[in-house]
């Protein structure tokens, strides 16, 4: 018997669990069926019981364990073959291990080793590799075959790099393909039957980026330090091979004016020393390249020159003052925004630049969690686009929007603190910043005091009351709460209900799902009581009335027939903000004043609410007074002028009135959907009834 993939990730996430994990959870995590997660764990538990270990357990109430007994003994560390889980290989996972097999160790590329490192037959492996030449062709290299002598790839070296790249970017970001990286870690250590040997030579260079660290004043992530530990003993490899990378001369003089050249000499020539081997200054220069473009924790500016950061820093300036402008938000904190956002921009730059991968696991994660930051974040990536001279992957797009996620979930909170935390994250600043802003948001008095690199962690004494953690950590005298990246409500409940357990003796009041739980087991048999529990949260998460909305609302939800408007002309764009305004003060969405707010902005900022030619969206701050959220339009056929400017005139006068950073943005994201289209601008100005702006409206808005 075997596990599957889906199945030993599924034991992976309980042997990680310090306490039992409900199935309703499981079910969420791996996107199954309840009927699937029980057939899973039977499958495990005879797995457990062949291997002579104690099965997972249910634990009434709680959820699903495995018994410490278990679990100590199938503990993978990062030198062992995940073969001990009898892991099968996917489909991706066998192409990427052949991939790297013929670029690695063309003497040793034969069907036969790939039949031998992929565990799959003959006719399995053909097929693979008919897909493998084509995208090599596509790339511009040709796989031959030569009988009795294998496989041989020819081609550009640069083009290899790239590929190889690619590879260990695919790798990370696959948190569950153990035995693919443990394959490609066999490929890059030298021939040896030592693996103390092998462990020294990765150990070697880990260090040395350590030491490189601190010569260029900043933290890599973890994760950065596993790639590139990997990236420079391929480099080792490719240079044995007498495969060498060329860089263009103009390109090295600018790299050799960096901290990470010298950095990268520091490393290489330690490394000549010890490994007896030659670094060409293209070499290092290709190492310069893979640092600068690497993600960090934390970064030292002031190390940085004048002329380094003027540009990126003009870059981030019109990024946060348009995405201000686009979210009708005005950031309390722009400052540390700005220099929040450098430390990302900056390796994201040179990525850019210099064809650099790195892995992102969250990008899916991110894109369907924040949809509506997402769009506001990729309408502002013009500006680092126009300077970095290349289009932005979604991936890179995907990490900034979790900076300015973070700034806009801060809220101004004066609560005493009851605890402090410190976050455990291995995925850099603007994860960590989410992740801080989110828990801070969640848990009333929690201070979150550091947020730290798994090394970091372990190499330092931090003082705290409660630990989150995405890595897997054991708790000592720390109670720590493991978390994802991104915390969904399902997860966010999770986070209340540890620390309900660990900190509240009499248990926290119960809530509205308890409640009505209570009540409905008195007067019924409930036979799937998770199912029923999450059904009633999430009606209750969206139907609950608050000072707050505990949603986002739909365009079509707030622009409606009491808030759309049509006039011919007014006297002047302060007399437009008052009559658009007006349905909004009918309705007591807002307060008279929040219009003289609004028009004072005007006056003191200039006409920044003039989003687009034809289009302006005044608002104020929501403590000007705004009761509820709330959106209207007064469509002019006459423009009216904002400044002297051209540019300046309006027809199109939307009020907004949010209550916070965040409740309008889905809203607001749909209206500039509508409104990036300049065939639905003219539709808007020329309708004469709510009803066709309403269908317009329709067609953009989706649940």
């Amino acid at each position: 018997m075997v596990l599957d993939k889906r199945r030993a990730h599924l034991l992976s996430i309980i042997r990680q669990s310090t306490t039992p994990i409900p199935t309703k959870n499981l079910v969420d995590k791996l996107k199954v069926s309840q009927r699937t997660i029980y057939y899973d764990l039977d499958h495990i538990n005879s797995w457990l019981d062949d291997q002579g270990l104690d099965p997972i357990e249910n634990k009434h109430g709680k959820g699903v364990f495995l018994p410490e007994t278990s679990k100590n003994k199938i503990i993978i560390s990062n030198e062992e073959s995940f073969d001990v889980w009898q892991y099968q290989l996917s489909k991706p996972e066998r192409e990427l291990i052949i991939k790297a097999k013929i670029l690695l160790e063309e003497d040793n590329a034969s069907m036969k080793t790939f039949m031998e490192i992929t565990g799959m037959s003959r006719g399995t492996i053909a097929k693979a590799l008919r897909i493998i030449k084509q995208e090599f062709e596509q790339h511009g290299l040709i796989l031959h075959y030569k009988k009795a002598e294998g496989y041989h790839l020819t081609g550009a070296e640069e083009v290899k790099r790239k590929i190889l790249s690619d590879l260990l970017s695919t790798i990370f970001s696959n948190e569950e393909w153990h035995n693919a990286r443990h394959e490609i870690y066999k490929m890059v250590q030298p021939d040896s039957n030592d693996s103390s040997q092998k462990t020294d030579r990765r150990d070697n260079v880990k260090s040395l980026l350590y030491e490189a660290e601190k010569e260029m004043g900043l933290t890599l992530t973890d994760e950065m330090v596993e790639m590139l530990s990997l990236q420079i003993l391929i480099i080792t490899r490719r240079i044995q091979s007498e495969s060498f990378i060329h860089v263009d001369p103009e390109e090295k003089g600018i790299l050799k004016q960096t901290e990470a050249y010298q950095a990268s000499l520091l490393i290489t020539q330690k490394l000549e020393y010890l490994w007896n081997l030659l670094f060409p200054d293209d070499e290092v220069c290709f190492i310069t390249m893979n640092i600068l473009g690497s993600k960090v924790q934390h970064d030292d500016f002031s190390r940085y020159t004048k002329q380094e950061m003027t540009g990126l820093r003009h870059v981030v300036q019109r990024m946060i003052s348009d995405f201000q402008t686009y979210s009708c938000v005005i950031f309390d904190d722009r400052k540390g925004l700005e220099e929040n956002l450098i430390s990302h921009i900056k390796p994201t730059y040179y990525r850019l630049k210099y064809g650099v991968q790195i892995a992102n696991e969250l990008a899916d994660s991110i894109q369907e969690n924040y949809q509506d930051i997402y769009h506001l974040t990729k309408r502002v990536m013009m500006h680092l686009e126009y300077y970095v001279g290349e289009p932005i992957p979604d991936e890179e797009v995907a990490y900034i929007t979790l900076h300015f996620g973070g700034w806009l979930t801060k809220e101004k909170k004066k609560v005493e603190t009851k605890f402090k935390a410190i976050i455990v994250c291995e995925n850099g600043i603007g994860t960590s910043n989410m992740l801080k802003s989110q828990l801070e948001n969640l848990i009333a008095g929690l201070d979150v005091t550091a947020t730290l690199s798994m090394r970091e962690y372990q190499s330092g004494h931090y003082q705290s009351d409660i630990i989150f953690s995405t890595n897997f950590i054991k708790p000592k005298d720390t109670p720590v709460i493991h978390v994802p990246a991104i915390l969904t409500n399902l997860e966010k409940e999770h986070v209340m209900q540890r620390m309900n357990e660990l900190f509240y003796s009499k248990g926290l009041p119960k809530n509205s799902t308890d409640h009505l739980m209570d009540v409905i087991e008195l007067h019924a048999t409930v036979h799937e009581k998770d199912g029923l529990r999450r059904a009633l949260h999430q009606l209750l998460d969206n139907k609950t009335p608050g000072t707050k909305e505990l949603r986002k609302p739909m365009l079509n939800e707030l622009l409606t027939d009491q808030t759309i408007q049509f006039k011919d002309s007014v006297a002047n764009w302060e007399e437009a903000i008052t009559f658009a305004a007006q349905p909004l003060i009918d309705q007591h969405s807002i307060h008279s004043h929040y219009v003289d707010a609004m028009i004072e902005n005007v006056k003191e900022l200039g006409p920044y609410i003039v989003i687009a030619p034809r289009i302006a969206i005044p608002h104020a701050r929501p403590e000007t007074g705004v009761e509820r959220l709330g959106m209207s339009l007064l469509r002019l056929k006459e423009p009216v002028y904002f400044s002297e400017k051209e540019k300046h005139f309006a027809q199109l006068i939307i009020v907004l009135a949010a209550i916070d950073n965040q409740t309008h943005l889905k809203a607001l994201a749909q209206l500039t959907e509508v409104l990036s289209n300049e065939e639905n601008v003219d539709h808007l100005i020329a309708a004469n009834d709510s009803d066709s702006v309403i269908q317009l409206i329709n067609q953009y808005v989706q649940a």
